[in-house]
């Protein structure tokens, strides 16, 4: 049986063109392209071409018709997700929702987020928002008493990282949110890192809100960032960073904002309908192939790549029990951020960053022996460093 679904996985190979000429091992950063992106691209020109303005009928279907994917994938309804170019605006447009002057001044973060989210909420401090850093003491985890400890009476909400950039370590989110819910905080779940490889459901975690997108692995390209909104509190969230598209009726072009009553009402202006049709051949396939099945084949690669780095006397700087590991593996040594280089010159995908090392992430499309390679070829480059 394992054979076989092995078989089926690896059939996929030949719908992503890249896997012909390299190894790719940075889904955590940018997955492989499948060849159906090429399709929907020239479907999105060719509706553009054909209807112009009128394309807009086209592609107010398609918006919907998207969510409904995103929702599928995550456990949420079509009504529950809204589309932009990048979590960092989204994140924004949600603040501007939850933030109220005279209410809770305290955001709880830590310092192993991808910085892009803190950023923002950095700048809400000199109109009172209080950040606090919960710092790591090793570099790869956060221990839950940490959140424990950091939550209280002014905490408007806790922003979770499901998968840790710098690691892979995965967070226990329904455990961290139901903290913040005790003490009547929000809980926000940045799950880039995790979502196409590692299942969840956004209701058996009860986040408020989600956030995810395309370009990693969901083998989607950029542009193609959403938010899920825990449907409860749509109506009662109304963003302060708007546009046309926010509008229940956007095309009445009413001088009064209506808040539309799905989680549109926190999209802005003229939504990325390039990005949305470039990401739909990457979303099927992770539908078709399955999270869970994924998530199988992830946890026995990445466990190879723990063996071999081991074997070297590499560092390891992710969590070596399965269900604390994401879909990657950092492994660090001496000459790693110049190894970095050399293996892409290769034609190995990886990437270097500081605090990490080098970080590694097969996908379901990779084979057992494009994971030998990789250190291989590292041997190789490490007598020349």
């Amino acid at each position: 049986m394992a054979t076989i679904v092995e078989d089926r996985l690896l059939a996929w190979r030949q719908e992503f063109p890249v896997l012909a000429t390299t190894t790719h091992l940075c889904s955590h950063s940018m997955g492989a392209m499948p060849h159906g992106a090429y399709d929907w691209l020239r479907r999105y020109a060719d509706e553009w071409n054909a209807g112009s303005e009128m394309a807009w009928a086209t592609w107010g279907s398609y918006l919907l018709d998207h969510a409904g994917r995103i929702g599928t994938l995550i456990g949420a309804s079509w009504q529950s997700i809204v589309f932009h170019t990048n979590v960092s605006t989204l994140a924004s447009i949600i603040l501007s929702a939850i933030f109220q002057p005279g209410g809770r001044t305290k955001i709880i973060t830590t310092d192993l987020n991808f910085p892009s989210l803190t950023y923002n909420f950095m700048m809400y401090e000199g109109l009172g928002l209080h950040v606090q850093l919960l710092r790591s003491p090793d570099g790869i985890t956060i221990p839950l008493d940490a959140w424990r400890e950091a939550i209280d009476d002014q905490t408007l909400a806790v922003v979770v990282d499901h998968g840790i950039f710098r690691s892979g370590f995965v967070q226990d989110v329904p455990a961290i949110a139901a903290m913040a819910h005790a003490r009547g905080a929000m809980a926000i779940v940045d799950a880039y890192q995790t979502t196409g490889c590692v299942p969840y459901d956004v209701r058996q975690w009860d986040a408020d809100v989600a956030l995810g997108g395309s370009h990693k692995w969901l083998c989607g390209g950029p542009g193609a960032a959403w938010m899920y909104v825990r449907p409860s509190l749509i109506d009662r969230l109304e963003p302060r960073v708007v546009g046309w598209f926010s509008h229940a009726r956007p095309f009445t072009f009413d001088l009064s904002m209506q808040f539309a009553h799905t989680a549109t009402r926190f999209a802005t202006g003229t939504p990325n309908i390039t990005g949305l049709y470039a990401a739909r051949a990457g979303t099927e396939i992770i539908l078709a192939v399955g999270v869970d099945t994924i998530r199988e084949k992830s946890l026995r690669l990445t466990q190879r790549v723990m063996d071999l780095a081991d074997a070297r006397g590499f560092r390891v700087n992710t969590p070596r029990e399965p269900e604390r590991r994401g879909g990657m593996v950092c492994v660090d040594f001496p000459g790693a951020e110049k190894a970095e280089s050399k293996l892409i010159g290769r034609g190995v995908l990886v990437d270097y960053r500081p605090r990490c090392g080098i970080r590694i992430s097969p996908h379901f499309y990779t084979t057992n022996d494009e994971v030998e390679r990789l250190f291989v070829e590292l041997d190789d480059i490490r007598k020349r460093l």
